[in-house]
């Protein structure tokens, strides 16, 4: 049985003489290869369906056998041209998209990562994102899309509001605060924990709770920015196992 599904094409390459394999991101099945047999050469089933970086809606099948998916045909829905012809913009799409490729994304998580790369796509392409904001922006909504979702205005030992004092310290392994007067009565944060403060962690609940069309306006002190973007990528390798080196994601 075939179905109709809208896609964000991540990755294609060429296989024998007129066939392409597609990596592709939907959002029930999460990120997946098929194949379009034939398409490079076709005229009609995927006009410019088939490049990285296009929203396409796909008509979907598998093999005889069921042993592999097949991609009958395609109607191109965008393909962020604003994105494309500017190398900046591409490298920054580019980047969100080795991410969601390295998370390897399943079924349970594809629909918030279909929504959040799209809607980053779109942000993009119609002017907004900062050179090297963008990407760990995209990296944390990711992680808080998939259910790491600290609470970083209240203190995740006595419950009770943080305060604007310094002091503070996150813990990376439980996802929790720990405020001034629990840490003094002597109970510290277990593991791998840094000290955090009030503007960090303003600037972390407002990433949680934002969207890319929020970013594309968004400035932030410089050190806050500093200290929010190491937090963030300790979480990243902590919890999804992925650290960034050398312009690719890494499993840690």
């Amino acid at each position: 049985m075939s179905a109709t599904e809208k896609a964000l094409v991540l990755k294609t390459g060429r296989f024998r003489e007129a066939d392409v394999w597609v990596r592709l991101l939907t959002p029930s099945r999460g990120v997946f290869n098929g194949f379009a047999f034939g398409g490079s050469r076709s005229r009609r089933r995927f006009v410019g369906c088939l490049d990285p970086l296009s929203h396409v809606l796909f008509t979907i099948g598998t093999n005889k056998t069921g042993t592999y998916t097949v991609l009958e045909e395609g109607s191109l829905l965008h393909n962020f041209p604003e994105v494309r012809k500017d190398p900046a913009k591409t490298g920054l799409a580019v980047n969100c998209v080795k991410f969601v490729e390295a998370v390897e994304i399943d079924p349970n998580d594809a629909r918030p990562a279909y929504e959040l790369l799209l809607e980053t796509l779109y942000m993009l392409d119609e002017g907004g994102g900062g050179s090297d904001f963008t990407p760990w922006l995209f990296r944390a909504k990711l992680a808080f899309e998939m259910g790491f979702t600290p609470d970083f205005l209240a203190c995740g030992v006595c419950g009770r509001p943080l305060s604007c004092e310094c002091g503070h310290r996150f813990g990376v392994e439980r996802g929790q605060v720990a405020c001034r007067t629990c840490l003094s009565d002597g109970k510290p944060l277990e593991g791998l924990a840094r000290p955090i403060s009030a503007g960090v962690l303003r600037a972390l609940d407002w990433i949680q709770h934002s969207r890319p069309s929020d970013w594309a306006t968004v400035t932030m002190d410089v050190e806050v920015r500093r200290q929010a973007s190491q937090l963030i990528e300790l979480f990243v390798a902590y919890h999804l196992g992925l650290s960034w080196e050398g312009g690719m994601y890494k499993k840690v």
